[in-house]
Formats: C-alpha cells, structure tokens, sequence
C-alpha cells in the first residue's frame, strides 16, 4: 500500500490505482484519476459523524478552488476565522463551520457531477484506505 500524503490528510493509504515511476529527477508516482479519488476522500469526510478535522476543512475548501479570502466571503467571517480553523489541524472544526463546509461542499460537486451519496455508517476517522476498481476509485478495507 501507498500513504497518500499529497491531499494534506494523514493516514490516507493507496491500495492500488498508482505507480511508482523514474524520472529524472528521481523515483516518482503516477495517481490514476487523482480528481475522482479526491471526490472519493471528500466523500468520505462528508460521510463521517464526527466533525471534520482542520485539515479536512482545508482538502474541501482547495478541492472547491477556493483560496481562504473567497471562502470566508461566502461564509461571511473574517478571513483569519478560515485559518484559523485549517490551523487546527487533527483537532476538530467548530459545529456551524463544519456544517457550512459540509453543504457548500455538497452543493459545489452537485452542480458539477450529480447527488452525493452518503453511506450513513461511514467511519468517522481521518484516515482511510483507498483503491481502484476498473473505473473509480472506492473506500476499501485494509
């Protein structure tokens, strides 16, 4: 397996759907659809119960491309609020925050690919192992 470091989330492992590769500039790695996994790990951050760490905040804000002055427009706070709540890292977000960031979240992929679908029983931790199945990528068991 391969820890995924590359979305800002720890404990984000790779069954398969990569690989390692020489370049030049030394061994490297080739995600296949890295956009679909990253719809799958948001996916699953918004499926969990618990609130979301900081570091998830931050992975939903970037996957909208939004930088912390045009989120804290939409949410209407303080652009320090934003960072100070991606500063928290592991620690959780305030309640309101973690909801706002679940529904615009919700509704940014949903004008973009269609309904989420959220699995109820999902586990509520930050880490998650994924894999590829032939043609999207799935939350997989270790």
């Amino acid at each position: 397996m391969y820890e995924y470091t590359g979305c800002g989330l720890t404990g984000i492992f790779l069954k398969n759907g990569y690989k390692m590769v020489e370049s030049p500039y030394g061994d490297g790695i080739v995600i296949e659809d890295i956009d679909g996994l990253h719809r799958t790990i948001a996916a699953d951050i918004l499926g969990q119960r618990t609130p979301m760490s900081g570091h998830q905040f931050r992975f939903l804000r970037k996957e909208q491309d939004l930088v912390q002055s045009e989120l804290a427009a939409l949410l209407r706070v303080d652009v320090q609020t934003i960072a100070n709540w991606e500063k928290k890292g592991l620690e959780a977000v305030p309640g309101p925050a973690d909801v706002a960031m679940r529904a615009c979240y919700c509704a940014f992929i949903e004008v973009r690919f269609g309904p989420v679908i959220v699995e109820p029983s999902a586990k509520a931790d930050e880490s998650a192992v994924f894999g590829r199945n032939e043609h999207e990528w799935v939350e997989m068991t270790a």
